[in-house]
């Protein structure tokens, strides 16, 4: 599915900000690229969180063997900051689900919903590989 045939999905992603405490929600591919955002992220920052979150994502998994384990599967990221938290979960195998909340947001209760939203999106996330440069589509 190319980006201009994917349904608009930052429908579900309101509803994920809605939670007490969220502030923003991005839906983003493998390779850094903006699939949706909740209302009030601007496109330069949905931008910008999608191309860090393919990179947190990457080092994440590269930090698996630290964990102790020789078969790890990466699932989530948290990050905490004096003014909330980001979060980065994984939502197919070529898709991301990056959330923000204030200090005062139930972790577990967050990751539970955000859980659910990636569940109830299914199919519908998971991403294309970037056309490479020269080839038609």
């Amino acid at each position: 599915m190319n980006q201009s045939a994917r349904p608009d999905l930052s429908w579900i992603l309101d509803e994920l900000v809605d939670f007490r405490g969220a502030r923003h929600a991005v839906l983003l591919s493998a390779d850094g690229m903006r699939m949706a955002a909740s209302r009030d992220v601007t496109a330069d920052l949905a931008d910008k969180i999608s191309a860090t979150g393919s990179g947190m994502q990457s080092l994440s998994r590269n930090a698996a063997d630290f964990v102790g384990a020789d078969a790890v599967t990466w699932h989530q990221t948290m990050i905490q900051y004096d003014g909330g938290y980001l979060f980065l979960v994984a939502a197919s195998t070529t898709s991301y689900l990056a959330a923000s909340a204030a200090n005062d947001v139930d972790v577990l209760a967050f990751s539970d919903r955000m859980a659910k939203v990636v569940e109830r999106l299914g199919p519908a996330l998971t991403a294309d590989p970037r056309e490479r440069q020269g080839e038609l589509g």
